[in-house]
């Protein structure tokens, strides 16, 4: 059915299969299927050269384990070049990895992406830049970036913002979703409980001649053949919370109303709270505020510029360093986060605010009172 083609990359494995189809396959089980520069910059290589390949009609993107798709980003590569000053390959690393995403948010031809297991941070970014998005049963799915100090980036500016007060609270909390909860919010397009393989076999098999609709078309219809709804998760049976605690009117309330859940009856929402409550504030501030950009519909261009110029500051920021050092190198658990004056927005940013050349970012630094 498959045949290996041009190497791009020792942990990519790409193939051609028949009817027009391409497969690639991250290779990386150790780390989750990490990215990093050089994996960002051949996946980029892939995807222009089926773009513009006529004889590539669909592309379908996996990992070669069910434990993950791809965890997100190697952040410990990251944190270890702002150590040794090397910052600034760090940029380049979210420079090439927006590109990638761009390039996929714009694409011509269909993209299946099998979001198996772990779907996480850059991981989520490459997902939901695709058309067709395809989570299993032991999918989970999150943007965890409160956890180590950074922020939802990826696109998440505008996909969190997308999908309201969920949104808000799934970027200030990192709460895992699970297929049913990924479907309830658009971030999947497709639950399958059926194996990878047979999956696979299905949608490569496709007749393109049945559907003068085109390749979109039939794609969806041989998917939608396969959809198997699951029971409601913890977020559908979150809702009514989710919007009382998250009015996005003040951060201070969101913020406090969030780790008031520590007592709720729900693990789900006592576990948010509590990763609210030891996540990084600056972290919760900028995801906030960056919510507040994002509502505004933004094109894809004018989010990934945006965000390029915010994870060059916030990798600079101390507690990203920290973050990860606590989380994913000593993981001790107990990462010490830079003091601020008082639980507020400026309170936490004044004293180095995130300005960037984007001036209608700047304007909601000023709405808000940061600058």
């Amino acid at each position: 059915m498959t045949q290996t083609m041009k190497h791009y990359h020792s942990d990519l494995m790409v193939e051609y299969a028949q009817n027009g189809w391409r497969i690639i396959r991250l290779n990386r089980p150790k780390s989750l299927h990490a990215l990093d520069l050089s994996i960002v910059t051949a996946l980029r290589e892939v995807f222009q050269d089926f773009h513009h390949d006529d004889t590539v009609k669909a592309i379908w993107f996996d990992s070669t384990t069910s434990k993950a798709f791809c965890a997100g980003g190697d952040v410990r590569k990251l944190r270890q070049l702002v150590i040794e000053n090397e910052a600034a390959v760090a940029d380049e690393f979210f420079k090439q990895e927006y590109l990638l995403d761009l390039l996929l948010h714009d694409y011509a031809k269909p993209i299946v992406v099998w979001g198996e297991g772990y779907v996480m941070g850059g991981g989520l970014g490459l997902f939901m830049a695709a058309p067709f998005r395809l989570v299993t049963p032991h999918s989970r799915l999150a943007m965890p970036e409160i956890n180590i100090g950074l922020y939802p980036d990826v696109g998440a500016t505008r996909f969190l913002a997308d999908r309201g007060a969920v949104g808000l609270f799934t970027g200030l909390t990192g709460s895992i979703m699970t297929a049913a909860g990924a479907y309830a919010i658009g971030w999947a397009t497709h639950i399958c409980d059926t194996q990878r393989d047979t999956v696979l076999e299905k949608v490569i098999a496709i007749r393109w001649t049945d559907y003068p609709a085109g390749a979109f078309r039939a794609i969806d219809d041989t998917l939608n053949s396969m959809h198997r709804p699951v029971g409601a998760g913890p977020l559908q049976n979150s809702l009514d919370v989710l919007h009382s605690v998250c009015r996005g009117v003040h951060f201070e309330y969101d913020y406090e109303a969030i780790v008031g859940l520590s007592d709720a009856r729900s693990d789900w929402l006592r576990q948010a709270s509590e990763n609210l409550q030891k996540g990084s504030p600056v972290t919760a501030a900028l995801t906030w505020l960056l919510w507040q950009w994002g509502r505004t519909v933004r094109s894809w261009n004018d989010v990934f510029d945006l965000e390029m110029q915010i994870s060059a500051w916030k990798i600079r920021h101390p507690d990203f360093v920290e973050g990860v050092r606590a989380r994913l190198v000593d993981k001790d658990l107990s990462p010490e986060w830079q003091q601020y004056s008082e639980l507020s927005l400026k309170g936490i940013l004044g004293a180095c605010p995130p300005i960037t050349t984007v001036e209608s970012w700047n304007a909601i630094l000023k709405q808000y009172h940061v600058i």
